[in-house]
């Protein structure tokens, strides 16, 4: 054997001078079908495992960046936060900047301050020059690290992240060596395999080929054999079952991608409701005289939303564990719930002339607030929408029973049909004006059915909608479990 392939003689010792003739330094056709099919194979193995392993190490590197841009994104907020504190209040700049970098340097973050060209304080161990918002790859001795630097309090200082991430290049090298010798043994398995299966295939050829000689000598009174269960009928089964199980293996891939996509779409259609209200609230503190109530009222909605960015960030960019593990699930206070939706849709709903109210009598379920929270934002949001100048939105829950009910447009009964499907639109031009997808109800049919609960919409045209959920674990306060409100 050489090169992973063996050596395979030109005749066969037990054939006669004839053949051997005919044959001479030929090969045959199972010959060729073996050096063919096993060249492919080990090509396309090693190509595949190499694209592999270099999509893998890809991939484990944008999640590393974007693990690190999600830590500096936090510690800016952070410093940010706590400066307005040391300006309000007073207290050395210099005492917080070692704070966050002896908090972060636990967490195994590396951090500088910078005033601009002067650096005011910094853990970084090695040479660093980087502009304002960019993201680097920096080789030390060796060792891959991540920067991540931003401009913070109106571009006064610049912070800089520094993160060690020499263990995916580590993965990477040890991903290789599994990948090589799998793909070497796999060959040499498959070379010893498919010498001996070629071989025994080709003696049925070998038969037809004698049936042909003596029916091109004129002899047509020979035929083939025919047998319930040859070698070609066998062959065409195979081949049938193969080509199932082949079909059976995209249709999983193509739901697996569609899935994959229907995540990323709910993603980006869920991380947009925060930011509207982040922006929003930030608007209005820039625009609108306020008074300094409203201001710390506006700002307390920010860091709200913010969080809820997070929180929502963080359950998406997991869902697929969730789907086989199912989300921490708690107490939570309906009304307590509803009322914090209502007033966070406040701003939005005063700006198309539509008010919000929560009413109803409080009551507990078990279930997951944050999934809670985007279930009920996204129908309130949804309701306020579909209302125009002057209509009223109204949150209410009662029994372990959640509605949201409006006095809009409505929607016909094909509408209701379909309007939980991924994509449906009920108003296309609507919908497409204000950025949405059509994934809001399809994104909160999940929740509801993640929460055993029951979802049904009654609406009518020009009279409004109504969507109640039913859920199974509830109690009233006082009876065993504690509220959230």
């Amino acid at each position: 054997m050489k090169n992973g392939s063996f050596f395979i003689p030109a005749t066969a010792p037990h054939r006669g001078a004839t053949e051997k003739k005919d044959v001479g330094m030929k090969l045959r056709f199972w010959q060729k079908a073996y050096l063919l099919t096993l060249a492919l194979f080990l090509i396309c193995i090693n190509v595949g495992i190499l694209s592999l392993t270099v999509y893998t190490h890809g991939k484990n590197v944008r999640a590393a960046e974007e693990a690190v841009k999600a830590q500096q994104y936090y510690v800016a907020m952070s410093f940010e936060r706590d400066m307005e504190y040391l300006e309000s209040n007073g207290g050395s700049v210099a005492l917080l900047m070692e704070g966050f970098g002896a908090h972060y340097r636990d967490k195994g973050l590396s951090i500088a301050f910078l005033q601009g060209e002067e650096t005011l304080y910094s853990t970084i161990s090695f040479p660093y020059e980087m502009e304002n918002d960019t993201l680097t790859h920096l080789d030390v001795e060796g060792k891959r690290h991540i920067l991540i630097s931003s401009s913070v309090c109106d571009g006064a200082y610049q912070i800089i992240i520094a993160k060690n991430v020499d263990s995916l290049d580590v993965e990477f090298r040890s991903l290789m060596v599994l990948y090589l010798l799998t793909a070497l043994a796999v060959s040499l398995f498959l070379a010893v395999c498919l010498y001996f299966v070629l071989r025994k295939l080709s003696k049925p050829l070998d038969s037809l080929r004698e049936t042909t000689v003596a029916i091109g000598a004129g002899d047509f009174s020979v035929t083939a054999k025919e047998m319930g269960n040859d070698e070609f009928t066998l062959l065409a089964k195979s081949f049938n079952a193969m080509l199932a199980k082949i079909n059976s293996q995209m249709a999983d891939l193509a739901s697996d991608a569609e899935k994959k996509q229907m995540l990323v779409d709910n993603m980006a259609h869920e991380l947009r409701t925060p930011l509207t209200s982040i922006y929003g609230y930030a608007e209005y503190l820039e625009k609108a005289p306020v008074t300094e109530e409203k201001r710390v009222t506006a700002a307390q909605y920010i860091m709200s939303q913010a969080g809820r960015l997070q929180k929502i960030s963080e359950l998406l960019l997991d869902s697929a564990y969730i789907r086989g593990n199912p989300p921490e699930m708690g107490e939570v206070a309906l009304h307590t719930l509803l009322s914090q939706v209502a007033a966070q849709l406040a701003f939005f709903g005063e700006g198309r002339g539509v008010t919000l109210r929560a009413e109803g009598e409080q009551t507990v379920i078990h279930g997951n607030e944050t999934l809670l929270s985007m279930l009920f934002f996204n129908l309130a949001e949804n309701a306020v929408k579909a209302c125009s100048q002057g209509g009223e939105v109204v949150l209410s829950c009662k029994d372990g029973r959640a509605t949201v009910r409006d006095n809009g447009k409505g929607m016909t009964e094909e509408q209701i049909a379909h309007v939980t499907e991924p994509f449906y639109r009920t108003d296309k031009s609507r919908s497409r004006a204000e950025g949405g997808a059509g994934l809001g109800l399809a994104l909160c049919k999940q929740i509801v059915d993640l929460h055993g609960a029951e979802m049904k919409i009654s609406s009518k045209p020009g009279e409004g909608t109504e969507i109640s959920l039913t859920f199974t674990t509830w109690q009233q306060p006082g009876d065993g479990l504690a509220t959230n409100g």
